[in-house]
């Protein structure tokens, strides 16, 4: 059976920076491209068949510190300078890691 014939749907809501760079890349792809046609599901699926996933800086970016600190607390012999030192590093990480995507973005824009 052909893959490509197996295919699945799901309703996916992309922020305002990622939809750029997918625009960005569906007009290049697009332009100068006369026999057929690249849509924006077939960038998508390029850009995640060819991704690696960083999955520490996603759990960092999406971690809920106050449920955090909760969780870490509620543990036995939980020692809370270790808990906000940890939380810490992890929100550096996620800062970095936020100023790099905009660097990235404004690129996208500028061409």
């Amino acid at each position: 059976m052909n893959p490509s014939l197996n295919k699945k749907k799901l309703q996916v809501a992309f922020n305002d920076e990622a939809w750029a760079i997918i625009e960005s890349h569906t007009e290049e792809a697009n332009r100068g491209f006369e026999v057929g046609t690249i849509n924006y599901s077939d960038v998508i699926n390029e850009m995640i068949l060819n991704s690696k996933i960083d999955l520490k800086a996603l759990q960092a970016k999406r971690t809920d510190w106050k449920r955090s600190i909760r969780f870490i607390v509620a543990q036995e012999n939980s020692d809370i300078d270790f808990a906000i030192k940890t939380l810490m590093d992890l929100k550096s990480r996620t800062s970095k890691r936020t100023s790099k995507s905009v660097h990235l973005s404004q690129e996208v824009e500028n061409g």
